[in-house]
């Protein structure tokens, strides 16, 4: 299997214009929280470029919103300056790096105060869309339409500030957090004020499919248990019979990875019988397929690929209302996610289907599908003995659902350790914004006069951090997520290891 590195665009490979597109995207995010933290809180944010805002770390001297806010206010603490003196310690300024300093002050500010004080704030805090009017004045000017400025009034409207902070770190998962902001941008064409807005809907999406809140931490062993309890309502059992059922029969199966590294899942087009199951659960059940990938994509690829096997494909196979779903979830609910799309062995009855649904396709995710008619023409994308023996590969792997046991998810009824992980990782994301700050600082805002051998400190300590997130979340996946099929076949090793398959070996 050869990986070929992606184009431009991606995290490692980004051109100067580029990564000042990302950097442009983190400022809008700071701009925003500062923007609501100054409206909450009735204060003035320090005038100039958005810069000045990273100085305010400086006079912050306790890990809580007041004492940021009496920064922004330009106060400082005077017990904090004599204590600073008394213990011969020189006040944080401005001068020289100013930039590792403050990334100073905030390792030492994120303690075990810091999670309580936070855990305050987010319990007594109300934030409206109200708050947000000088991030929509801004967004206007930078040509984003009423219409996704309302949409985003709706996302805020709905969430505290708890969800708003827990659903960026929920969404990021085990990626790096750029990945998450350049695809965004690459599916606005590097539009920020439309990223942005994009990735709001993206944030409301998630909420109103209870996606991090339902579908993830039940997955299939609730929904065996569903369809085996007689207390239920006959609608209830039908729900998780209806979901173990596409997985039973193997209506698509995650299994091998293609030429470029990334992990395939094929469709079995016949099996699927219109009005089956309800609209509700083939839903359900496509993002719990689509959730599963985005864990075994393993940098540097960052999408997947769909067999769509048309084998046996007849009229009574058709059904208009998922495939709606599924160019919905490539185009906004999980853009810049699909690597390519191979419909397999369609028959002349699908041609006049493929005019109908290509209309409704975007340009860039319809440049993605591919026609194959033979084994020949799959391994033009994946390796033949990466291919199954039912589509004509060399594979010997035929498809067996393996049920989940009582156990699996034992860790999730230890609530307070899942709570206590999730904190923790709120901190080392505060870290990461905080050498996300100091990266935008000194490169962004550096006025002409950026120093190179500053700004690659600043990148390494940035990098640390980042893997230290990323690494974070094989901690609290136990704890948050359900077991499904690519745990219980070992292709997902619990400490995020990706397992190639066929030969057990890790990518």
């Amino acid at each position: 299997m050869t990986v070929t590195p992606d184009p431009t665009g991606y995290v490692g490979n980004l051109t100067p214009t580029q990564e000042a597109k990302l950097r442009d995207l983190w400022v809008l995010l700071f701009t925003s929280a500062a923007s609501v933290l100054s409206a909450v809180y009735e204060v003035d944010l320090p005038e100039g470029p958005p810069n000045k805002l990273f100085e305010v770390l400086d006079r912050v001297h306790e890990p809580t919103v007041g004492a940021i806010v009496a920064a922004l206010k330009g106060e400082t603490d005077p017990e904090f300056q004599d204590a600073l003196e008394t213990n011969g310690e020189a006040p944080v300024t401005n001068g020289g790096n100013k930039e590792q300093k403050s990334l100073d002050k905030m390792d030492s500010l994120i303690n075990k105060d810091a999670e309580n004080n936070i855990k305050a704030e987010m319990a007594t805090r109300k934030v409206s869309p109200e708050h947000f009017n000088a991030v929509f004045a801004s967004l206007r000017k930078m040509g984003v339409q009423d219409s996704e400025i309302k949409s985003m009034e709706k996302v805020l409207s709905q969430m505290t500030p708890e969800e708003m902070c827990f659903s960026i770190v929920k969404m990021i998962k085990q990626e790096h957090p750029d990945s998450l902001l350049l695809r965004f941008l690459r599916a606005r064409k590097w539009d920020v004020g439309k990223g942005f807005a994009m990735m709001m809907s993206n944030i409301l999406w998630r909420k109103e499919a209870h996606v991090d809140d339902d579908i993830l931490p039940k997955g299939e062993l609730y929904a065996l248990e569903q369809s085996r309890d007689e207390k239920l309502s006959a609608k209830e059992q039908k729900e998780g019979k209806d979901f173990i059922a596409q997985l039973k029969m193997g209506k698509s199966f995650l299994h091998g990875f293609d030429k470029q590294g990334r992990p395939v899942n094929y469709v079995r087009v016949k099996i699927h019988k219109p009005g089956a199951q309800s609209e509700e659960t083939l839903e359900r059940y496509i993002v719990n397929v689509i959730e599963a990938t985005r864990l075994i994509v393993v940098p540097p690829v960052e999408t997947g690929t769909i067999v769509f096997d048309m084998t046996g494909f007849s009229l009574s196979n058709m059904e208009y209302q998922p495939v709606k779903f599924i160019i919905k979830c490539f185009e906004a609910n999980y853009p810049e996610s699909l690597g390519q799309l191979l419909i397999h062995n369609a028959p002349w009855v699908f041609s006049g289907i493929w005019r109908l649904i290509h209309g409704w396709m975007d340009p860039v995710v319809a440049s993605k599908v591919h026609f194959t008619r033979s084994v020949s023409d799959l391994d033009k994308y994946i390796s033949r003995d990466q291919i199954p023996q039912e589509l004509a590969g060399d594979e010997d792997w035929t498809y067996k659902y393996i049920e989940p046991v009582a156990d699996e998810n034992a860790a999730m009824k230890d609530t307070a350790t899942r709570d206590s992980l999730m904190y923790e990782r709120m901190m080392i994301g505060l870290r990461m914004l905080a050498a996300t700050a100091a990266w935008v600082s000194a490169t962004t805002f550096a006025e002409g006069k950026e120093d190179k051998a500053k700004v690659e400190e600043l990148q390494k300590r940035r990098t640390a951090v980042v893997e230290e997130f990323k690494t974070n979340y094989w901690k609290l996946d136990p704890y948050i997520r359900a077991r499904s099929m690519i745990d219980r076949e070992g292709v997902l090793k619990a400490n995020g290891e990706v397992m190639t398959g066929q030969n057990g070996s890790a990518k």
